[in-house]
């Protein structure tokens, strides 16, 4: 529980990026909680990958750890809910959803985001185990597996020719929807031998977390390995907007070098800022963004 009514910082989030900005925001010597809604984007995801140090950790066994770590350095954590920021720069009032209000001279964000999940039946019992949004995550597990992709977008061709990475065995599934598919996606599609199924999908089926097929109205049937979906995702919070932070179409946050926002005393880390979307990442960001803060609090006075 928070020790005090106003901080240094306040991170808002308890993923890798934000306990990572815990962390070293403890060993800058820096007040600092952090108020987590915990709610992750990969909780159903049954382990981290690529993580330097460790081998397949549960997302959730991550975040014990990172907040274990931080909680040593000096940090404090909360499970709770923000409802809103105000304020200015060395004058930010954070308010939880019940109500308390605690004060900040700096808000570190690290909301993270959300995906669109299609609702189709069995889709749920599959999901993190067999069937994923993140190709860099989890595409490294499936070398010269029957691989499904959900999507009717734009970007879908990129995507399906991004897991040519370590299957030649792609298939576009657009679930009813038109695809908008660039006569360019058209060819690189038609060249790589990428097919396209446009029937709606009934269901999916498999046993014990591992998909086999995907049954489409009519009862036609695929046999497939592992799908991703690749549909549309955006901030998993309203507060960056709500501040004013400057943003692109999709709610990606624009930061600079120290991770500040286009807001005075603001900064940004993770998934809501441009770049890879891997855990790894987002803890290196979290690192930056702390290093940067902790950079704009040192005094005028020991500024030689």
């Amino acid at each position: 529980m928070p020790s005090r009514d106003s901080y240094d910082v306040i991170v808002i989030g308890g993923g890798p990026a934000g306990l990572a900005s815990a962390l070293w925001l403890g060993r800058y010597r820096r007040s600092a909680v952090v108020f987590d809604a915990g709610d992750p984007r990969n909780a159903e995801t049954w382990a981290v990958h690529g993580y330097l140090g460790l081998d397949e950790i549960p997302p959730y066994e991550l975040r014990r750890v990172g907040r274990e770590q931080a909680i040593a350095a000096g940090a404090e954590f909360e499970a709770a809910m923000v409802e809103k920021v105000e304020g200015e720069e060395d004058g930010f009032r954070v308010t939880l959803s019940d109500e308390r209000v605690f004060g900040a001279r700096r808000i570190l964000l690290c909301t993270g985001l959300k995906d669109i999940v299609p609702e189709i039946p069995g889709f749920d019992e599959f999901l993190g185990t067999s069937i994923w949004h993140c190709p860099d995550c989890d595409g490294p597990s499936l070398p010269d597996k029957r691989i499904g992709v959900i999507g009717w977008g734009r970007s879908i061709a990129a995507f399906c020719t991004y897991l040519l990475t370590w299957t030649q065995e792609v298939t576009l599934l657009t679930h009813g929807h038109p695809p908008e598919l660039p006569e360019r996606s058209e060819e690189v599609l038609d060249h790589w031998e990428i097919p396209v199924r446009t029937e709606v999908i009934d269901r999916v089926e498999g046993r014990d977390g591992k998909l086999e097929k995907v049954v489409f109205h009519g009862g036609d049937e695929m046999e497939l390995d592992a799908i991703f979906f690749h549909i549309a995702c955006g901030p998993g919070s309203t507060l960056a907007e709500d501040l004013g932070c400057k943003a692109d179409d999709e709610g990606i946050l624009e930061i600079d070098n120290n991770h500040g926002t286009s807001v005075p005393g603001v900064y940004a880390a993770g998934d809501i800022t441009p770049g890879s979307r891997l855990a790894i990442r987002a803890a290196a960001e979290g690192v930056r963004a702390a290093l940067g803060i902790h950079k704009s609090l040192i005094s005028e006075a020991k500024k030689v």
